[in-house]
């Protein structure tokens, strides 16, 4: 039995190895971009731009302080500010109508749901001009206001759809069970219903606010380079090429996309568990 166990477990050891290696390829071919990213925003002058050794110095903080110089926290607040006011309406707004789809006696739900996500697939660049003269004459250019009603416009059938998928796997027995005890729809809904579609409820919560941290075209039309009191990060970093006469900041550039980038590890790292509950209960459920 030994000698015949030996070569099977070889040949497991071997399986086992070359699944490492190519995991481990796989996590260099993923990460390495975020390196290269890091290294070139602690490099000092021009060696950011000309030097092709990621490791070659110097090195410092400076393309840092530069950015927040440029009042870069303003820029991140202004983000933070319409990604979250997007998130939190789109969630509200959002969780309201799934549950109407998934639960009342609609007819044509499908046909609803498909004219829902038929918006999402509207090209927003064919919306920017007609736009930009209602928020000019409302007065919402370079307004939180004149941002976040768009990006919710644009990503709230996205929402419907995930939160309709979850609303509707979740037994109406337990609806039902709240009714009997005194308890009104809407209370059978945000204290039963809704906690219950946690996981989908964050999934689609993290979704909304990558894209409206991301935006770019809107808030480049809406809130334009000039505008300190909604200028989001996106516009703030395609702003910076044209910071220095003659030179291309790219250390800047790079400095400014990694702290960009931090909220968005944090936010991952902590709603990690909730995130994949979500996606799960989504493949399976429905």
């Amino acid at each position: 039995m030994a000698k015949e166990s030996g070569p099977v477990e070889r040949r497991t050891r071997a399986q086992i190895w070359g699944k490492s290696v190519m995991l481990g390829l796989i996590l260099f071919w993923c990460l390495f971009p975020f390196l290269w990213l890091i290294m070139t925003s602690l490099k000092i002058g021009d060696r950011a731009l000309n030097s092709p050794n990621l490791f070659q110095g110097p090195f410092g903080i400076q393309n840092y302080v530069a950015v927040f110089d440029q009042d870069f926290h303003l820029n991140l607040r202004n983000s933070l500010a319409v990604a979250g006011m997007t998130t939190i309406l789109c969630v509200i707004v959002g969780s309201l109508a799934a549950y109407a789809l998934a639960r009342l006696p609609l007819k044509r739900k499908m046909l609803l749901l498909g004219g829902v996500l038929s918006v999402s697939l509207f090209p927003p660049v064919a919306l920017v001009p007609p736009l930009y003269e209602a928020w000019r004459a409302l007065g919402l250019l370079n307004t939180w206001e004149g941002l976040y009603i768009p990006y919710t416009s644009f990503t709230l059938p996205l929402t419907i759809f995930i939160l309709t998928t979850f609303f509707a796997a979740i037994p109406k027995e337990l609806e039902e069970s709240a009714k009997v005890d005194g308890a009104t729809p809407f209370q059978a809904f945000w204290r039963i219903i809704f906690p219950l579609a946690a996981p989908g409820v964050f999934a689609a919560a993290i979704i909304i606010f990558v894209q409206a941290w991301n935006e770019f075209l809107l808030a480049s039309t809406f809130a334009p380079r000039n505008a300190e009191v909604a200028q989001t990060v996106p516009v703030a970093i395609a702003a910076f090429t044209g910071a220095v006469e003659f030179q291309r900041p790219i250390g800047t550039i790079t400095a400014a996309c990694v702290v960009v980038t931090i909220p968005m590890i944090i936010m991952a790292l902590i709603f990690q568990r909730r995130i994949v509950a979500g996606l799960t209960a989504g493949a399976v459920k429905g």
